[in-house]
């Protein structure tokens, strides 16, 4: 069996915003995600199938997403970060990674062969969730829970839980720190639903939120927080040798696993262009999820800091299952 390594002592962990701020491949990523957001500003974004609309709301939302990481770093400054100094011991993690990249790719092929993306639709383009939201039955719906939960969460825990034999805490699955990670999971986790939430979401019944709560942990909570943050953002860190870098790196990862979302398009130059911009807003999110994961060690907490705002589709998922 395999188990984490004792928690490394926190002297080291005063470098770790220090390295946040000086890593050249972060900086590098940054600048790309800079360009790119104006390039989204300033360009037609009517070439996409739903940009067609001003982005405000969705960047809004990162100012919020900052603030959160800052709360998280702060109350993690007494840890040190996971890389390859004190990450649990795997025992390849070059070849578990590139197995967990082919398998990305193996469910992303196959789920685009029968319309199942790894998300339903992205909130923060208001419209143009709700114009996916309006082709959904129940039965796509559950399709899509159901696949991402198999693929992308129950085979790939199964496969290194039971036969590669990690443990729980090798996986960053131990929910450490209650007292302090409890309470800023709540505070994390509730203003995005408010800010992104329509007068519906209010009005909304609760059999809406109580499906909308388990729909979403089976079909994006539980599967990205196994695939991306669980089994690849520590094994990335530790191949990269530094958790920045590794939180980088699964940014891009989490950033393809998205590529065939209803609002992107690859047809035509312009389409690529702006679907090339928003792959980087898309990996921006999956930075801060990697970094959520990396400064804590656990991977639950990225649910709080990036994917609580989708609860806020009750009244969409309501109004496709007939709940309102």
């Amino acid at each position: 069996m395999t188990s984490a390594k004792p928690p490394t002592a926190p002297s080291t962990a005063p470098t770790a915003v220090r390295e946040l701020f000086t890593n050249r491949w972060l900086l590098l990523f940054l600048a790309v995600w800079a360009v790119a957001t104006v390039h989204i500003f300033t360009t037609d974004r009517s070439v996409l199938p739903l940009s067609d609309q001003e982005p405000i709301g969705y960047f809004s939302g990162i100012a919020g997403g900052v603030v959160t990481l800052a709360l998280l770093l702060l109350l993690a400054r007494r840890q040190a970060p996971l890389d390859h100094r004190n990450a649990p011991d795997f025992r390849n993690p070059g070849t578990e990674s590139a197995g967990l990249l082919a398998w990305m790719a193996a469910v992303l092929a196959v789920g685009s062969v029968f319309g199942i993306r790894t998300h339903i639709a992205f909130v923060g383009l208001a419209p143009g969730a709700q114009a996916v939201w309006d082709r959904q039955t129940p039965a796509t719906t559950l399709t899509w829970a159901i696949f991402n939960f198999v693929t992308l969460a129950v085979l790939p825990y199964c496969f290194f839980r039971y036969r590669l034999g990690y443990r729980p805490d090798s996986m960053l699955l131990r929910f450490g720190r209650p007292k302090v990670w409890v309470p800023f999971f709540i505070l994390a986790g509730l203003p995005p639903i408010l800010f992104v939430a329509t007068p519906e979401y209010y009005t909304t019944s609760v059999a809406g939120h109580a499906l909308t709560l388990v729909l979403f942990t089976l079909g994006s909570f539980l599967p990205i927080m196994i695939t991306t943050q669980s089994l690849l953002a520590p094994r990335l860190s530790v191949l990269a040798r530094s958790w920045v870098t590794g939180s980088v790196l699964t940014a891009l990862a989490y950033g393809a696993l998205n590529i065939t979302e209803a609002f992107l398009a690859w047809d035509s130059l312009a389409q690529v262009a702006l679907s090339l911009a928003w792959f980087m807003q898309v990996a921006f999110w999956g930075l801060a999820k990697a970094v959520t994961t990396l400064r804590t060690g656990n991977a639950w907490l990225h649910i709080a800091t990036t994917h609580t705002l989708h609860l806020a589709e009750a009244p969409a998922v309501a109004t496709t299952f007939g709940l309102r």
